[in-house]
């Protein structure tokens, strides 16, 4: 389900699961996970032969009954807020959570145009159905879920980070580069606060891109407390960020380190070539130097960092701080450069080098 789930996420229509049966939704059933896909075999034979067996009434009365408890009003139909009510609730739409909204407006509305197939503003027991064999209800409880995030915030702020989500996906057997991470934080992180926090998390198990079952096991690992910062910076690596709190609370948890910043695009074909580069240089000069990678596409917060704070206008683009001050910018895919550059910054810079041929091309920047 994780497989076919990182899919339909990485679609360029973008995105949810819904998104990827809006053009099948008036065909022909496709039921999906376990019990829906059995039961709509089971119900379709019934209606070709005129018959159902008992287990099948049962499971017709059991849907039959959700669709009475979501019709609140009980006029046979759920309207676009009973719908909303639907869609937020736990264990397959038997548990109600109305104590607060989390579904954004756009997902309730494309939720509503792909399943209300005859255009009436209503969902009737027949599309209702139709929802539930697509599996896009949670199935799982309110306990699981908040367990599960709280499995994946690692550092234990509150809300979930790029990296750890990254980690996440690693974990479960399914890694993604830095330009897909940015695809997930702009479909799922809605507020642009550069965080996934729990309704957004929510929202993930909703389009199947995660799934309780494979996530047990990463669930039930012991992990150190967390810092309780918004991120920590990955030793040796570089570590992706959405906003400027990030990129401060980075600055000032190592003061006694530079920081480099990778400006990059996600569609720049150089940035992409430079970062296996960066992660060798990343490695080599951890005790010195920690890397953070940038994508000024990402959303309002690095759009910002890049043009107003550090007037990044081509990329790749490297730009080093010392005590949050940059001291020195270089722009390229110079390797050889760029490591000159940063050994030229360090006192005490480690033995050896990545690329030897820097030596020649070391610019003039005095050391710190």
């Amino acid at each position: 389900m994780i497989a076919t789930g990182m899919r339909a996420a990485f679609s360029a229509a973008g995105a949810g699961r819904v998104r990827s049966r809006a053009a099948v939704a008036t065909a022909s059933p496709a039921p999906r996970h376990g019990v829906s896909r059995r039961f709509a075999r089971m119900v379709r034979r019934a209606e070709v032969e005129g018959v159902m067996d008992e287990a099948s009434k049962a499971k017709m009365e059991a849907l039959m009954t959700r669709f009475r408890m979501a019709d609140v009003d009980g006029n046979g139909f759920i309207d676009r807020e009973e719908l909303r009510n639907l869609l937020e609730s736990m264990e397959s739409g038997e548990v109600y959570l109305l104590s607060q909204h989390w579904l954004p407006e756009e997902e309730l509305d494309l939720v509503m145009q792909t399943y209300d197939t005859n255009k009436d503003g209503v969902i009737s027991f027949e599309e209702f159905k139709q929802i539930v064999y697509d599996g896009i209800l949670l199935e799982g409880t309110l306990a699981e879920y908040e367990s599960a995030f709280k499995a994946v915030d690692k550092s234990g702020n509150g809300t979930i980070g790029a990296t750890e989500l990254g980690q996440l996906f690693a974990s479960l057997g399914n890694p993604v580069s830095p330009e897909k991470l940015v695809d997930l934080m702009q479909e799922y992180d809605k507020d642009d606060s550069g965080q996934i926090e729990f309704n957004e998390f929510l929202l993930m198990f909703r389009n199947s891109l995660l799934d309780l079952k494979a996530m047990s096991s990463y669930m039930t690992m012991d992990w150190e407390p967390g810092s309780g910062a918004v991120i920590d910076a990955v030793e040796g690596d570089m570590t992706l960020i959405f906003s400027e709190r990030e990129l401060d609370e980075i600055i000032a948890a190592n003061p006694n380190k530079m920081v480099v910043i990778f400006g990059a695009l996600t569609w720049c074909r150089p940035c992409k070539g430079m970062q296996r580069p960066v992660q060798r240089l990343a490695e080599h000069y951890k005790e010195h130097i920690v890397f953070v990678k940038l994508f000024g596409n990402a959303n309002k917060q690095t759009k910002t960092i890049f043009k107003d704070r550090y007037q990044i206008r081509s990329t790749p683009c490297f730009v080093t701080l010392k005590d949050g001050q940059p001291v020195y910018t270089q722009t390229g895919t110079n390797k050889e450069k760029l490591e000159a550059g940063l050994r030229s910054l360090l006192s005490n810079p480690p033995i050896g080098m990545i690329y030897p041929s820097a030596e020649a091309l070391s610019p003039s920047v005095p050391a710190l």
